[in-house]
């Protein structure tokens, strides 16, 4: 997915080569969709059972929507609600008789800055943060390994550990490049880390333990338009 969001981005700035040069002016306004990769960088340790520390859910689908206004040519401030679909993951621990399976899904809503380089050229950088307000739904669930069930049902369903949506603090920051393909409109590529500050412990619906949920970190990789109108 990534090498797909880097041959589109290619493509347009070689495309827009030759459009005249759009700029950032004081009391520009911008109004942007991305979309790409939600990259989870959060393990999961269950080396206590017998398993492994390791990525707790797959890589999934991002996308932003973003509006931001410029009080000078080189800063503007706005907001950004954003949405992950991590993918689901089992996490095979045979020394225990089981299979564990998670799922995460995120939904953030952020005030944003961004400081762009070179406001006066076509293609220019930029440095881009935000903090706010985090969602995280997080899914556990387990099911016996092949050759072994339930004791009570002699049944190999999933059952469910926890299903927990939790609030926190949202952080996220990095960097991207945009390129004006028309005086009002731009593509752009942008790498952000984001963090959500869940760190919360819940109890084991299965088993009456307790699960200790970190703060969700991913690494987002995005491609996206926005479109310049006013100044």
């Amino acid at each position: 997915m990534k090498t797909s969001i880097l041959a589109v981005f290619s493509v347009f700035i070689v495309a827009g080569s030759g459009v005249a040069q759009a700029k950032y002016e004081t009391g520009s306004h911008e109004v942007g969709f991305t979309l790409g990769a939600a990259i989870p960088l959060t393990k999961t340790d269950l080396t206590a059972l017998g398993g492994e520390n390791e990525v707790a859910v797959k890589t999934g689908i991002n996308v932003n929507g973003r509006y931001l206004y410029h009080t000078s040519p080189e800063w503007a401030f706005g907001g950004e609600i954003g949405y992950a679909a991590f993918g689901e993951k089992e996490h095979n621990i045979s020394a225990s008789g089981a299979i564990i399976r998670e799922d995460a899904k995120a939904l953030t809503l952020e005030g944003m800055a961004k400081y762009t380089l070179t406001p006066e050229k076509k293609t220019r950088p930029y440095f881009i943060g935000g903090l706010g307000y985090g969602s995280l739904q997080q899914k556990t669930e387990t099911r016996p390994v092949a050759g072994f069930a339930w004791i009570d049902t002699g049944t190999t369903e999933y059952r469910t550990n926890f299903d927990e949506s939790i609030g926190a603090l949202t952080l996220s920051i990095g960097a991207g490049l945009e390129s004006f393909l028309t005086d009002s409109l731009a593509l752009g590529l942008e790498a952000r880390w984001r963090t959500i500050r869940t760190d919360k412990t819940v109890t084991d619906k299965i088993t009456g333990g307790r699960w200790n949920i970190d703060d969700a970190n991913s690494f987002v990789l995005t491609a996206g338009l926005s479109w310049k109108f006013g100044n």
